[in-house]
Order: structure tokens, then sequence, then C-alpha cells
């Protein structure tokens, strides 16, 4: 064996770091690879980095809220065998997956009814299993979950409309209606049908009023009766023609009590939503057949965004396109064009796929919540594994300015760097110890900086991470190909690649088309600290609470991280909250000599902050203002003690302007350019990150893994032996792809 591949990494996000650590999990990695990640600023984690405050109190400042689902089937896998490898002591913070995360089984959806906001919890099924054990469920799976919940909301309804109306006659038509939707010809599918026959046959059985339990059994008896009897001769569109109907008669008898009361709305809304999604899946061909089995093909319908795509299959525009459950779906992935909630567009298929695994795929619980900043949950166990591997893989504060090619314009040839410090010492060691447990600060530890610049960067408090800085670099590095690199993996945003790789884009179409069709999008997030408890407060410990009032539609107490901050005792907060959203676009953003620029944005953003605490906090928690609506501003933990509104400034607001936080929207007909890992036209050139092919292609947390282990694969000589949990067909066949041509490269 030669001497090993030179990777030069650009960035730190979790796309790359999931790259570099699988790369380095080979048992003779050193042979094969030598890696050494470039790194702006102090810390990794890109938009997931957080810092610890030791101005205040040691208290976790996020980019946002961050959140893992329970169907991160690769993220978990990854993160947990991350845990197993680390050698810390058993009694520390976070010695294990265990410690590290703490599991939630609902949301609370917010309803604005007659314009008043009105609270919806709902708790969410789950499957059996544990998080990453690799287990998905079949198509026939989710298709049975999906009528479990069908069934439950019907009989549900049924017995509550029998008992109040006494209505046999009527209960039969819906029965009718509702056996000529299920008997229909698609023979593939007729297992399913079957489990859905059977299933409402026992939930029928347990109903034991003497009223619904005549109806039960000549219920029971048509089913029997017609139980394998299914249609052969009628088409689909014979199946939809009676979906109509079922449904214009279900509202014909509960359209008044929508807006009567909560359960016959949110009855109507999940009832709308499950036929329409289902005709739609059937009808626009989603529910396929691949190699004689079920598949999902989501990207048949990514031309059109998802509530355009409802209200087309007949989902009411008011009632169930602009539900909560509906809402949150652009919520969740801040999918709102310039961060204008006026301009809500995410692809159909994209959506979708993500919405039936929130909804029917979750393993153990939906949300799993970091027991501390995501930087010190993920990224700090990342760093100690791979320094232990590399003592000098990072090299913190090197800022890319530039990446050019070869003469022949074919490979990368150039990389330009920007050393933005002078450290006295060789390596940089990032962390410090709260508690125990070691963390990532919130700005870069002078104290390893030399003396005359870590006064200039304090005094006028530089930051080193925006290109907005009026900072100059300490000293040009170019990396040259074939000297200091061979191959090369892109780990930053998308939103960064015109400022640093332009000439990718004047010689590649498929960079031109991918930067032109893929949208991003700054976001906001404030987090308040408090000084009095959830009991006190009245509200839910664990509350979380999605599609809020536009643009700041989200709010989540973080209580289980207060444990890792280390307050003054005369302060020490009893109750912390974050609340997120998209953050519009300034009507210019200007070049990056306009230094000012931040701290404009930063002002508007604390501006925002406080007009959703005048307007909208007092519903989310209503003890906190007095009978005229003034805002109680003592409740704020405050280390300055300020009076009355200055202590919104104890209030951490962060707008997210810069190229590289700007998060990766999911934009209409948006998915089919983005570029594979191995597929970028350019021969020693990967990408990674949430923004490239991962059969997710959202930016998710689970796409970016993916993503990650993708590049991984389409570099390592065994990729066979790189698994990803995926039941994409396309990711499945460049998963082959890789394999195969790793195998003709052996043979060559």
């Amino acid at each position: 064996m030669g001497k090993p591949r030179r990777i030069a990494v650009l960035g730190g996000g979790l796309s790359a770091m999931t790259t570099v650590y699988t790369l380095m999990q080979e048992p003779n990695w050193k042979e094969k690879y030598d890696i050494t990640i470039y790194q702006l600023g102090w810390r990794i984690g890109g938009k997931g980095a957080s810092g610890v405050n030791p101005e205040a109190g040691y208290r976790i400042e996020e980019h946002g809220l961050h959140l893992w689902m329970g169907f991160y089937e690769n993220a978990f896998r990854l993160i947990k065998d991350v845990y197993k490898g680390l050698n810390r002591d058993k009694s520390a913070p976070l010695s294990s997956f265990d410690k590290a995360f703490s599991q939630q089984d609902y949301f609370i959806f917010t309803e604005q009814v007659k314009d008043k906001w009105v609270d919806w919890k709902v708790p969410f099924p789950k499957l059996p299993g544990k998080v990453g054990d690799g287990e998905l469920p079949s198509v026939e799976n989710v298709i049975a979950s999906i009528s479990d919940f069908v069934i439950d909301l019907f009989i549900e309804w049924l017995e509550g409309y029998l008992l109040e109306n006494q209505n046999k006659k009527w209960t039969q038509k819906v029965i009718d209606q509702l056996l000529k939707v299920v008997f229909w010809k698609e023979t593939r599918v007729t297992a399913s049908k079957k489990d859905f026959i059977s299933k409402l046959r026992q939930r029928l059985s347990r109903l034991d009023d003497d009223i619904i339990d005549n109806v039960r059994k000549n219920f029971i008896k048509t089913i029997d009766s017609k139980e394998l009897q299914y249609r052969r001769e009628e088409e689909i569109d014979y199946v939809f023609t009676h979906w109509d109907k079922l449904k214009n008669f279900i509202w014909k008898n509960i359209g008044k009590a929508t807006q009567q009361n909560d359960v016959g709305r949110r009855a109507w809304m999940a009832i709308d939503l499950g036929l329409s999604l289902l005709k739609g899946m059937v009808k626009d061909q989603v529910i396929t057949i691949n190699n004689d089995e079920l598949h999902f093909d989501f990207e048949a319908i990514n031309d059109i965004d998802y509530g355009e795509w409802l209200e087309k299959h007949g989902a009411d525009r008011t009632l169930t396109v602009g539900s909560p459950i509906v809402r949150s779906m652009y919520d969740g992935p801040f999918s709102f064009l310039k961060g204008n909630p006026d301009e809500p567009n995410v692809e159909a298929g994209t959506i979708l796929n993500i919405f039936l695994r929130l909804l029917f795929t979750c393993k153990e619980s939906v949300v799993w919540r970091m027991n501390a900043g995501m930087g010190d949950v993920i990224f700090s166990p990342f760093y100690e594994d791979l320094v232990q591997k590399k003592k000098d893989i990072f090299k913190f504060f090197h800022a890319v300015r530039d990446v050019s090619l070869s003469d022949d314009k074919t490979s990368i040839e150039r990389i330009v760097l920007g050393r933005q410090v002078t450290l006295k010492t060789d390596e940089y060691s990032p962390l410090v110890n709260v508690k125990g447990l070691d963390c990532w600060p919130s700005r870069p530890l002078y104290d390893q900086i030399v003396d005359e610049e870590a006064e200039e960067l304090k005094e006028k408090n530089i930051h080193l991470e925006s290109c907005w800085t009026e900072w100059e670099d300490r000293e040009t590095i170019i990396l040259k190909k074939g000297e200091d690199f061979d191959d090369v993996i892109f780990g930053f945003s998308v939103g960064t690649v015109p400022h640093v790789a332009k000439e990718l884009l004047d010689h590649s179409e498929k960079w031109s088309k991918m930067i032109e069709s893929i949208k991003t999008v700054q976001t906001q997030a404030y987090q308040y600290w408090f000084n009095q408890s959830a009991e006190e407060l009245g509200i839910e410990e664990d509350k979380l609470q999605s599609a809020y009032v536009e643009p700041v539609d989200t709010f989540c107490a973080m209580n289980q991280v207060l444990d890792k901050e280390d307050w003054p005792t005369s302060h020490d907060p009893k109750y912390v909250a974050y609340s997120c959203g998209v953050f519009s676009d300034a009507e210019h953003i200007p070049s990056f000599d306009d230094h000012d620029f931040p701290r404009r944005e930063k002002l508007r953003g604390l501006e925002n902050c406080r007009e959703y605490i005048e307007k909208h906090l007092s519903h989310l928690i209503p003890s906190l203002y007095d009978d005229e609506g003034n805002f109680n501003w003592d409740a704020l933990v405050d280390l300055q003690d300020r009076v009355a509104e200055e202590r919104i400034h104890s209030i951490y607001t962060r707008v997210n302007i810069d190229p590289s936080e700007r998060y990766v929207l999911s934009a209409v007909n948006s998915s089919k350019y983005r570029i594979k890992t191995n597929d970028t036209d350019f021969e020693n050139l990967f990408v990674t990150g949430d923004w490239i092919q991962n059969g997710m292609n959202a930016g998710f947390v689970e796409g970016a893994v993916t993503s990650g282990l993708l590049t991984a694969k389409a570099i390592s000589d065994e990729p066979e032996k790189i698994p990803i949990i995926t039941d994409n067909w396309s990711i499945k066949k460049l998963e082959k792809d890789l394999i195969k041509k790793r195998e003709l490269e052996k043979i060559e």
C-alpha cells in the first residue's frame, strides 16, 4: 500500500464529522487516510454548534432549537456508537448515550379558532424496537399504522355520534360508504385490506352500548359477507368516487360541529387530511411497486407545494391545509421563502416522507431532547474521539477564502485559507470544563491567543465566525493539490459555496443550477431563563409547542439542560425555554465590507423579541402577565439586575444571517438539483451536508448524517462495510453504484 490519501475537509458540521468519524473507524485507517479538518473560528458543529457563556452563568447558547426525532435511524446508530467508544468515567455528566438524551412522546399544536389560540396536545404512536437498531417499517407496516389511526378515530367518532343521536340508519350509511372505499381492485394490497378489516372488527367488538352493539353486529356481518369478495371490475376511480361521497356525507352531518367544539373540528380535519393523503398517494402514484414490493416514490410529487397538493386532492383549505398538523410541517423545516410567513413553500413529496415517518415510524418516543447544548452532546464526543486518533486533525481559526480549479477545470487544484489568529502554541485546545463536562465556549479561549491579538479581539468584541467581521486574517495559507491534499470534502453549508467556490459555478452547469434552485432562509431564536419553576409559572415542565403565531412559531422548555449550567446561587434559574422561527431577509443584504450589518440585524431581532413578548408569549405563559397584559420583566434571571424592560438584554437573542448559518430549504422542485456526494464534475471533490442528495433532502439531522455516511462510502475502499439504514430506492441504487465502482477500481 502506498502513501495514505491526504484529505482536506473544509468545515466541521455534522455531515463532515460523520464522514471523518466513519472513515477513521476502519481498522487500518492510518494506512489509508491522512485527514485534516480546516475550521473557521474556535468550534465545530456548523448550525448545530453551541457555546457556554462564562460571563453569564455558563449558560448554554444555541443557534436555535435542536430536537432529535424517533425516526432518525442513522443518526441514533451513529451517536450510540460514538458514545460506546468514549473512555468517560461512569459518573461523568454525559458518560453514555442514555445520559445524553431525554424522551418525550407528545407535541402541543396551536390552533387559531375565532381569533383565539387553542392548545391541542397530541400523543404520538411509537413502533416497537430501539432507535438506531436498523429496523425500518415496511410500506405495509406504515399502511397498517395509518389504518389503526383511522379506525380509532372512526370508532371514537362513531361512539360519540351514536350516544348523542341514537341514529343507526345514518351510521350504516357511513359504514356502507367506508366498505366501498376499502374493497377496491389492487390485489397487491389485499393483505393490508384484510388486516384493516380484522382490526376494525376487533375494535368494534369492544363497544358495549346497546345501540352501538346492534350496529356492531350488522357491521361485522357485513364485513364477514364481503371480506373475501374484493371487487375486480371497477378501476381506481371507483374508489375515489366513494371516497368523496363518504367525505361529503360526513361533512354534511358534522360540518357545523367544526366551529362548535374542538373534537368535531379535529375529527373532521383528521378525516379530511387522511383521505386526501391516501387519495393523492394512490392517484399520483406515490405508492408504487418496485421489484415486486410496495414502495413510496415521494419524488413523484416534488413539483408541487405540500398544501397545494393536499388541496388538489380535496383537502379543505381552511380547516385542513390551515390546520396546525399541516402548518407544523412548514414550521419545522422553516419553509418560508426569504423568511416571509406569507410565502410558505415546501416540496410535497419531501415533506410527506417526513410527515409519515414522524407520525408512524418513531421508536421509543417521538422527541428526543439533548441534555446539554448540542455542541456538548454531539460534537464534543466527536472531537474527543478524533483527537485521540490524530492529535492535530483539527486546524481551528482557518477560514476557507477560495477554492480554485486546475487549468483543465477537472479537479480542485488550490485552496486558499485565512489564518485568523496567532496561537501561543501549535495546537488549540477548544473545550472548557463546566461541572465535570467538557464544553465548547461561546467565544474563543483568549488565553491561548497571543496577548496583543487577544486584547484587540476582546476590546472590539470581534466575532470571528461572521463574514462581516472587520478582523483581518493574520496570514494567507495556500494548499496545493499533490503537496498538501489529494482529495477535498466540502463540509460547509450550501450558502457558503458562492462566496468561496465561484469558479466551480462558472465551469459546471450542475453546480450553478443547484445554487440557483436550492434556497436558504435566515432564522431567529430567543432563550429565556426564568426565576420561577414550572409549577410557579403554571405550565408544563416539558412544554413543547408548535404551529403558533408566525414567524416565531415554536416554543420549547429546555429544563433538562439547567443542571449543566453554572449560575451564581443568587441568580439560579428555575425554568429555561427557547422560541424560534424564520427571520425575514433584510431589504438589502450588503457586501461583507459593511461591518455594521450584523449589529443592525441583531437589533432587528431584539425588537422582534420585544414584540413577541408584548403580544404573543402571554398565551404560552399567561401567569407572567397582569390583568392589563403587562409582562413581568422581573421574572427573567439577569446577572446585572437591570430594571423593567431593560431585562430584555438578559434574553439570548440570535439571528442566523451568515451564509453558513442559513437553513437549507426543500423548496418546490429543488431536490432534483441536489448533487450526489461523488457526482461533482470534479474528480477529487466530494460534497457532504444536508444539502446534497441523501433521501431525506431536508435540513434535518438524519439527512445530514446520511449524507456523511454516503461520502464515507464514496471515499472508502470498503464501502460495503459502511451500512446505511434507508428504504429510499435512489439512495439504495447510489450505494450499489459506489460498491460496484470500487470493485471495478480494484480489478483495474
